[in-house]
């Protein structure tokens, strides 16, 4: 089994919708969507908005890597709006360069060791959508973060 097709396996396993295109493919995708936040640099790509009251319906965002093991993505998220935007958005659009995804967690000790070595750094490591239960084991999606996530793997970056 390829890493992809592992990655694609535990992604989908959490309930992420996941899509593979092309860079032209997502360029269509990115005109017919309508996103209150982006951050995209692969692309040039931002549309900056702090989260209000009102939360985020839905934000598009670039993954700085993809770990295979465990379907997860890892975002550095210093910057607040970037946080908020994951966390509060109902939907959660990541976008992900193939070549971004590594085998495992261990992969990217270097990357969070360089991010989180300062005060106040944030890297955020997003499985799939939010979920949580009670005491008599009610589930509840979306109470800590997005309700829904779509993993957008770029086959040609």
């Amino acid at each position: 089994m390829s890493e992809l097709d592992f990655f694609l396996d535990k992604s989908k396993l959490v309930g992420n919708d996941n899509q593979i295109l092309s860079s032209t493919e997502f360029l269509t995708f990115l005109e017919k969507e309508d996103f209150e936040y982006v951050n995209v640099p692969s692309f040039n790509q931002l549309k900056d908005v702090q989260a209000g009251e009102a939360g985020i319906k839905n934000a598009l965002v670039e993954l700085d890597y993809a770990i295979a093991e465990t379907g997860t993505v890892v975002i550095d998220s210093l910057n607040e709006n970037k946080r908020l935007a994951t966390c509060l958005a109902e939907k959660l659009f990541v976008v992900m360069p193939k070549s971004k995804l590594v085998s495992r967690l261990n992969d990217v000790a270097d990357f969070i060791e360089e991010r989180t070595s300062d005060m106040g750094g944030y890297v955020a490591f997003i499985t799939g959508a939010s979920r949580t239960a009670d005491i008599e084991r009610v589930l509840t999606v979306g109470v800590h973060g997005p309700k829904e996530m779509t993993v957008i793997i770029l086959n040609d970056l």
